[in-house]
């Protein structure tokens, strides 16, 4: 982790959700297999989150998890001018956008890293492994090649990590105090 976010990490409660074993059956190896599922901290007086995203599917045959991919979440405080406000109507930016806010006992926004040129785990490892998606996969090559794709981020996706999503909360922390000054 860099410095920056090693600054923080006192702050921190990290909570593995999932085991490593469970991870690689659903998902497959990855940086994701040894991260922390969730991450908690206080970032300038904000509270921020970062959470794996982890969707049940209970099939007769097996036992399977969509997702893998992480979540950032900042608390916008009372009193604050977007506090209660729609986050589409928000002045922010972050990975992807804003696509979360909810509002009941306190008032969250947040972004995922599941847009179409991240890497997410459950997806990725379907596509690598399911005998279904052999057609898929050989006409994604073909198309690849044929329109000399093979560098478009579309299809090099990259996945973005605790780290990553620690600083998009900042990020968004620290728009939400510029935001506050206006």
């Amino acid at each position: 982790m860099s410095e920056d976010t090693m600054n923080i990490s006192s702050l921190q409660a990290e909570k593995h959700h999932f085991s490593s074993d469970d991870k690689i059956r659903w998902w497959g190896y990855g940086e994701w297999v040894e991260e922390v599922d969730e991450v908690k901290f206080n970032y300038k007086g904000m509270e921020c989150l970062v959470r794996r995203m982890a969707e049940h599917e209970n099939c007769s045959h097996d036992d399977r998890r969509f997702g893998g991919y992480l979540c950032g979440y900042v608390a916008v405080p009372f009193g604050h001018p977007y506090y209660q406000k729609r986050y589409e109507d928000m002045d922010i930016e972050c990975h992807g956008g804003l696509t979360f806010g909810e509002c009941a006992d306190s008032h969250w926004i947040g972004f995922d890293c599941s847009h179409s040129m991240d890497y997410s785990p459950s997806l990725e490892y379907l596509k690598k492994t399911a005998t279904w998606m052999k057609d898929f996969r050989d006409r994604e090559e073909e198309l690849k090649k044929k329109f000399n794709l093979q560098h478009n981020p579309i299809f090099n996706k990259s996945y973005k990590n605790i780290e990553y999503c620690i600083n998009e909360c900042k990020s968004i922390a620290d728009q939400l105090i510029e935001a506050a000054k206006k």
